[in-house]
């Protein structure tokens, strides 16, 4: 079977067995952080409850909102332009552009706080008429200044091909924090209360800032005076703005719109369907990462075909995976929600709606990652924006009418809509299709 599988892998293109070595580190990393958020989330399920943990997923869906106009796309930008200046050795082209985001987002980091903070009251009381939010959503907000930060640092480990240290900042240490310090109020028989849930959360967001500055500190030590270059940065990071506000908007309306036309308790309901069915997901989440800068540097020598076959191998993989998950969440859905308690099986339907959109978002591979790093940012903003806007309408109208089942419909239509386009206009633009598929 080994010597089976060893023959495979020898069958792959350079390229492919680059992603692939690259994704099996990467992907134990994150593996690892979404077992510890689901254990987490169990854990704070069977504490308290899913009103509960309603309240703390609605401010932290709010704050990935929010996050998003701190960073104004510039992550994206980022890992493509030290990806590209590590290729060429370019040193003070990487330092210029970290300098110009510390400084920039940054500031912008701040100003979005101090708005966020002004409005809390409104936000709690006026559009999710739940009060108990005002405090763990005040804490989640302050939070967002280091979380600006550790995005930044894990954009440059991310764009040196350090993969798995960059998945581990973003996806895997801060849940560690928040673990230990949640066990310690446990085995020191302290409540677990919303309030102290939030904190862990912060706190744990703080650590990440700090290791993941100090790693990159000592990743990159050139020391030349950089330049400010706002400009070369913000050109091609505003239509990645867009995309990334539509992949947001997405990804979280559907729970910040069942808070506002429903209540907590079926926030917490669904964000857990919505967990157990992104698990899948973070495949995708991993090879994208590793293939990003691999697509940008090929892409800038034209080799096409090179990456036709790269991106191809991937998706063929990557759609065996998608599959399996969705077969066991429709065999066994009710049983694994049962882990966070009787109350969460009545959400089994959310989850197999929502499984099956992320098998499509699975298996059409990286053809939205690829517009991007090809120079097709506006053309991924335009698909994005009409999906997003879509999104929110059928949310509006189906969460109305049929409440938590309504939102993951909403959600299933619009990804899977959405990725069938990318895939088309990947295919039309860059001339690369993803799908394992020749079309000429």
């Amino acid at each position: 079977m080994i010597s089976f599988l060893k023959n495979k892998v020898g069958l792959l293109d350079i390229h492919t067995r680059e992603v692939l070595k690259k994704s099996v580190a990467s992907t134990v990393v994150k593996a690892s952080g979404m077992a510890l958020a689901l254990f987490v989330s169990v854990f704070l399920g069977r504490t308290i409850g899913a009103d509960g943990l309603g309240i703390i997923n609605l401010s932290n869906r709010i704050i990935t909102l929010s996050l998003l106009f701190c960073l104004l796309g510039i992550r994206t930008v980022l890992v493509k332009n030290v990806a590209i200046g590590y290729n060429l050795k370019n040193w003070i082209s990487i330092r210029s552009y970290m300098h110009t985001a510390y400084i920039f987002n940054g500031l912008l980091s701040i100003l979005i706080v101090t708005i966020l903070l002004l409005l809390t009251p409104w936000l709690t009381e006026g559009v999710f008429n739940e009060p108990r939010l005002k405090i763990p959503l005040s804490i989640a907000i302050i939070s967002m200044i280091p979380q600006t930060f550790s995005r930044i640092f894990s954009a440059g480990v991310n764009g040196f091909r350090k993969i798995w240290q960059s998945n581990l900042v973003d996806q895997t240490l801060s849940i560690v924090i928040v673990l230990i310090i949640l066990s310690a109020f446990y085995f020191l028989n302290k409540e677990i209360t919303i309030i102290r849930v939030a904190i862990a959360y912060a706190v744990g967001r703080l650590v990440v800032a700090f290791a993941m500055g100090i790693y990159w500190n000592r990743l990159f030590s050139y020391q030349a005076k950089p330049n400010f270059i706002l400009k070369q940065v913000l050109k091609p990071a505003l239509p990645l703005l867009w995309i990334s506000i539509s992949s947001v908007i997405a990804a979280n309306a559907d729970a910040i719109m069942l808070g506002w036309l429903s209540d907590t308790k079926q926030v917490g309901l669904y964000t857990v369907a919505a967990r157990i069915a992104l698990l899948t997901s973070f495949f995708l989440q991993v090879t994208n990462s590793v293939i990003s800068p691999k697509l940008a540097g090929l892409f800038a020598e034209n080799k096409k075909a090179e990456m036709q076959k790269m991106v191809q191998q991937t998706t063929k993989g990557l759609t065996f995976i998608a599959g399996v998950p969705l077969l066991i969440f429709i065999i066994f859905g009710k049983q694994i929600l049962g882990l966070w308690g009787e109350e969460f099986i009545a959400s089994y339907l959310v989850l197999v709606i929502l499984s099956i959109g992320q098998f499509f978002n699975i298996s059409t591979g990286c053809s939205g990652l690829l517009l991007v790093m090809c120079g097709y940012e506006k053309y991924h903003g335009y698909i994005s924006f009409s999906f997003v806007i879509l999104n929110l309408i059928l949310n509006y109208i189906l969460i109305s009418n049929y409440g938590a089942i309504g939102a993951a419909i909403a959600s299933a239509i619009t990804v899977i809509g959405e990725n069938i386009t990318k895939v088309i206009l990947s295919k039309n633009k860059v001339g690369v299709l993803t799908l394992p598929l020749t079309i000429k």
